[in-house]
């Protein structure tokens, strides 16, 4: 009988014959799904928490508080294409965050003198103010998502996870999507 709890304590039902079936017991297979599935789980979730606590609080959609924090710590220039890789979204959905975040006065975007076709974003003092409201919320959520993990536990998730990045990266330039 399928449990109700949303937090199982095994998320991937793996002692179903089925499972085992795709992912013998202690194969690679098993180790490596376990680890994308959790990956993508919390992923997910921690998405869903902070974009509910962070809209209850500031008012404020993930992806405008994120090119918002982007454009405050980047050096500038800053170029849309440069923003999209920092955010690592696409296009459309970038431009259409800061179409909205111009139209609040968040943001500037200026010609670039450099390429026509470009144009450097600045975060203006209303969206600095933003970034300062933002902040405190998301170091809470922090504090208290991460307080059962140590200090060296966080490192090591940190580098495992980089790993994980650039191995995406590297597959993609291969072509392997």
């Amino acid at each position: 009988m399928a449990s109700d709890d949303p937090n199982p304590a095994d998320p991937f039902d793996s002692t179903t014959p089925q499972y085992r079936a795709y992912f013998p017991e202690g194969s690679r297979d098993d180790v490596e799904f376990r680890l994308t599935r959790i990956l993508s789980l919390s992923a997910r979730r921690w998405g869903t928490h902070v974009e509910n606590r962070m809209l209850a609080a500031t008012g404020q959609s993930r992806s405008r508080w994120q090119t918002l924090f982007v454009l405050s710590v980047a050096p500038p220039p800053v170029t849309t294409s440069l923003l999209s890789a920092r955010l690592a979204i696409q296009w459309p959905p970038l431009i259409r965050t800061l179409n909205s975040l111009e139209a609040d006065g968040l943001i500037r975007r200026t010609e670039n003198p450099n390429d026509k076709r470009s144009r450097y974003i600045e975060i203006t003092p209303a969206g600095m103010a933003v970034v300062e409201q933002v902040q405190p919320v998301l170091s809470e959520i922090r504090t208290t998502v991460f307080a059962k993990l140590s200090k060296e536990e966080m490192e090591l998730a940190t580098r495992v996870l980089e790993i994980v990045v650039i191995g995406v990266s590297e597959a993609q330039e291969a072509g392997i999507e």
